[in-house]
């Protein structure tokens, strides 16, 4: 970390600096607030990574590349403006960043949006949710919520998936403890591996499939089944029932009136 000082909790990067380095502030505690200049093109990797004083970072528009885990763990940062300038985001970039419930992308920028003041990261031609926080609401428009895309965020409390949704991610919601409940529409065809790990308070599911066959799932999907009670539409339990997946979770039920809004 020569070329980068620190002064009373400020990160100080000197002006002519084109790429912030590899793992730079990565794990430093005394880190409060930074200024990147404007010559700066490209945060790597775990740039501020575990950075855990790091309140509020302003990215530039000189900024095309945020690196992989470039701000992962950052537990007090709140919110987050990604540039029009920016064209690549590394994967976990942003995740476990506890307090972040504001995530804006700049209009004008032609590779990610946050359409409908979501609070999440879209990368726009594919229509998949790269990232998301606790104040996240998913479009209609998205198609697959990403691997890692709300990991971490244990103050994720409830989360509604829209009709559009196809795939939902490896590790997409790993460590949400707060999550006591989630309703999954018949678009979705597949659940990654782990995508619910950790989500020890996890205790209902309402499936809106009457095919298991049409949903494909590992058995390392991190579901705790047998504190969870699965309801699916009356015409699919007794197929969810016999599923050797489904079948044991705690219960299987029918959905009832007041669960369809």
């Amino acid at each position: 970390m020569a070329k980068y000082k620190i002064i009373n909790g400020e990160g100080i990067i000197p002006n002519e600096t084109t790429e912030i380095a590899d793992n730079a502030f990565s794990w430093n505690y005394e880190l409060k607030s930074i200024t990147i200049p404007t010559s700066v093109t490209k945060i790597g990797n775990r740039a501020f990574n575990e950075c855990w004083g790091l309140t509020s970072i302003t990215i530039p528009n000189s900024v095309t590349k945020i690196g992989e885990g470039a701000f992962e763990g950052c537990r007090r940062l709140e919110s987050i403006t990604i540039p029009k300038s920016v064209t690549e985001i590394g994967e976990k970039a942003f995740d476990e960043c506890l307090a972040l419930t504001s995530i804006i992308v700049a209009e004008g920028n032609k590779v990610y949006d946050s359409r409908n003041n979501c609070n999440a990261i879209i990368e726009t031609k594919t229509n998949r949710l790269i990232q998301g926080c606790a104040n996240t609401f998913i479009p209609e428009s998205v198609l697959v919520i990403e691997n890692y895309a709300f990991e971490g965020y244990s103050q994720l409390a409830s989360i509604t998936i829209p009709n559009s949704v196809k795939k939902i991610g490896n590790w997409a919601f790993e460590g949400c403890t707060a999550l006591t409940s989630i309703t999954i529409p018949n678009s979705v065809t597949k659940i990654g591996y782990e995508a619910f790990y950790e989500c020890k308070n996890l205790k209902e599911i309402i499936l809106f499939q009457t095919d298991p066959s049409k949903i494909e799932v590992t058995e390392r999907s991190g579901l705790q089944k047998a504190q969870i009670t699965l309801y699916v539409p009356n015409e699919g339990v007794a197929a969810f029932q016999k599923n050797p997946f489904w079948s044991e979770f705690a219960a299987i039920k029918p959905i009832t009136d007041d669960m369809i809004k």
